[in-house]
């Protein structure tokens, strides 16, 4: 295979699987969305047991869903033939630094109550190191 093939190959393979991920991971946001309580002062007022658990249970729904989508992707042959090293490589890459960024970006809710609870729980420890 020509290099000039390999790279064009390496590069539309990571386009294709970019857009793939930020149109899942923002499909993935707005149903969570629908499922999860929005970050409001009714939520602010939940028990810190209440609070962290569902966080956790949003952050656990999206690590299974990433993982098994990633093992699903993984196995998928690429859509440009390129080397399996560099299918592996593309597949690894796109799936963990954008699967990540789409869900964030997309997901305010989970964004501002994981920073809620941080300033909550060590916020106040964070004042007394800087004064």
């Amino acid at each position: 295979m020509k290099a000039s093939n390999h790279i064009l190959g390496i590069t539309f393979n990571t386009g294709l699987l970019v857009v793939f991920y930020t149109i899942f991971g923002g499909l993935l946001s707005y149903v969570l969305y629908y499922i999860f309580d929005e970050h409001d002062s009714d939520w602010e007022k939940e028990s810190s047991f209440y609070q962290i658990s569902m966080v956790l249970l949003e952050l656990v729904i999206i690590g299974i869903i990433g993982i098994w989508t990633a093992i699903t992707i993984n196995d998928a042959p690429p859509v440009f033939h390129v080397s399996k090293k560099w299918d592996r490589f593309v597949d690894s890459y796109v799936a963990g630094v954008f699967f990540a960024f789409s869900m964030f970006l997309f997901l305010d809710n989970l964004s501002t109550k994981l920073k809620f609870l941080y300033h909550k729980f060590l916020g106040k420890r964070e004042e007394h190191l800087i004064a």
